[in-house]
């Protein structure tokens, strides 16, 4: 592609980027009782749940699905999400551009009463800005359900509100930076008496494969949000892959949490890939009830 191409396509994003700093502008403007969608410690497989424009960056056609819940503290708490990636169309193996469409529904269940469900239709668009470095950008929209079951003495409520995110991507095969504005519609759910607001942050993620090699990869991963309720919210791991099969990783939460995960990679499934990770969280807070929680999550390539 001429240098000319691509600061035409390179033109195009524009008004992404100047939309997403005007949001920036805007988050500090923020009330209280905020509500996020919960992350996952194992971030780096569910990408898309941060990040629209990330869809389509290991595989051209994808399932990811996740599940989380506490094993010790409370319960009857539990969140689990599915992303489906895919092209909508038949494209040659060295095609510059490509466009990638796909479909994420969350679920947060929160006790027996409480639910929150959100559901989105994605598309994200790739680009090569040179040989080997890609760029993609990517949008999503949906909406946000809060219901809220009624009890012997308090009836039941359901609010259902819009939602957005947008984000950038630039990436190869040793190394990606990310940068996303979420919950752009800063909507506000209000189903009973307590207020909900879903305030507009940014996510912010980055990885380098530091050792790769044929037997041993060894990639750490950052993810930054802020504000995140008035604070700023730091995800890091490491990630590593042994012989191309096993999945070893370690990850830290800024003040909240620690993490040991493990998994198999590249499970030959029907002519398929699939990938499996489990994972335990513990909890570095100090409170009369420790919250710790296991997480599974599979990754189908087809």
């Amino acid at each position: 592609m001429s240098k000319k191409g691509v600061m035409l396509q390179s033109a195009g994003y524009f008004p992404i980027v100047f939309y997403m700093f005007c949001c920036f502008c805007n988050v500090n403007a923020q009330v209280t009782n905020k509500n996020y969608p919960v992350q996952f410690s194992q971030f780096i497989f569910s990408y898309p749940l941060v990040n629209p424009s990330s869809i389509g960056v290991n595989d051209n056609n994808e399932v990811v699905a996740g599940y989380q819940k506490p094993v010790t503290g409370f319960t009857g708490i539990s969140t689990y999400f599915c992303n489906i990636s895919f092209v909508p169309y038949r494209i040659s193996p060295d095609a510059i551009n490509r466009s990638i469409v796909g479909f994420r529904f969350f679920n947060d269940n929160e006790g027996a009463y409480i639910n929150r469900s959100r559901f989105y239709a994605m598309y994200a668009f790739h680009t090569r800005v040179t040989g080997r470095l890609m760029f993609s950008g990517g949008v999503d929209f949906g909406g946000m359900n809060f219901s809220v079951k009624a009890t012997p003495t308090t009836e039941g409520s359901s609010v259902f509100k819009v939602d957005a995110n947008t984000g950038l991507w630039l990436y190869n095969d040793d190394f990606h930076v990310g940068i996303s504005v979420n919950q752009l519609f800063r909507s506000v759910f209000q189903p009973l008496d307590e207020k909900t607001v879903l305030p507009t942050h940014f996510n912010i993620t980055a990885s380098y494969a530091v050792v790769k090699g044929e037997d041993v990869i060894i990639r750490p991963h950052i993810l930054v949000t802020l504000p995140y309720y008035n604070t700023t919210s730091i995800r890091a791991v490491l990630y590593g892959l042994f012989f191309g099969k096993i999945i070893s990783v370690v990850g830290w939460n800024r003040r909240t949490s620690m993490s040991a995960m493990l998994g198999i990679n590249d499970l030959n499934l029907y002519g398929s890939s699939l990938d499996l990770t489990l994972s335990y969280i513990t909890t570095l807070q100090k409170a009369a009830i420790g919250i710790n929680t296991m997480e599974i999550s599979l990754s189908y390539s087809f």
